[in-house]
């Protein structure tokens, strides 16, 4: 039987991880069956276990992608953007992260988030992304503390706290309610921080 190549290899993964974004952001992780996922991505259970050892293994390797991608996003968006922090704030609902504006993703996420109050394996994947994601907005704002635009005595870490809570409150109204206003959200993260 010919080896199977690495390309193949990466190839179907991401076939299998697509299929799994795809019922998973329409279902839910409870309500699609290991067979929704297969029909979906068009593989047999042996072909499927050759790559993932079941549903949870492929939900926290999702949730590793996701929020590496959204640490990625963030990252670049921080080092393209030097304007003034209440500018810099506003640019964020607009950003080019995937969680923030494609409505799948968002449900997605926020399955995550949930998921992760009952898996402790889970839980660690996402508090480590989320993490390093505070610790993106924390270094930017220690910087801005040093140029004056945070008062001198604020504590970058709590800051990054509450604009990373304002992200996912977004995300989740996103995602649960349909609330899709990020000019309003942008508007109002920018007043927070003018002077």
């Amino acid at each position: 039987m010919p080896r199977v190549s690495l390309e193949h290899s990466e190839a179907r993964r991401r076939q299998i991880l697509a299929g799994a974004r795809r019922c998973f952001s329409a279902n839910g992780f409870h309500a699609t069956s290991m067979q929704d996922l297969l029909n979906e991505i068009g593989l047999s259970a042996g072909a499927f276990y050759r790559y993932f050892s079941g549903k949870e293994e492929l939900i926290r390797t999702i949730a590793t992608e996701t929020l590496a991608d959204v640490t990625d996003s963030l990252a670049a968006h921080l080092q393209q953007h030097d304007a003034p922090l209440p500018e810099l704030l506003a640019s964020l609902p607009t950003a080019h992260i995937k969680t923030l504006h494609d409505d799948d993703q968002a449900r997605l996420i926020v399955q995550i988030w949930t998921e992760a109050m009952r898996d402790d394996a889970l839980s660690d994947v996402v508090r480590a992304g989320l993490g390093r994601i505070n610790a993106l907005l924390e270094a930017e704002l220690s910087e801005r503390r040093r140029a004056g635009e945070l008062p001198a005595d604020a504590d970058p870490a709590a800051v990054a706290r509450v604009i990373m809570a304002a992200l996912q409150g977004f995300i989740v109204q996103r995602a649960a309610f349909k609330v899709d206003e990020p000019e309003l959200f942008a508007s109002g993260l920018s007043m927070l921080f003018r002077g």
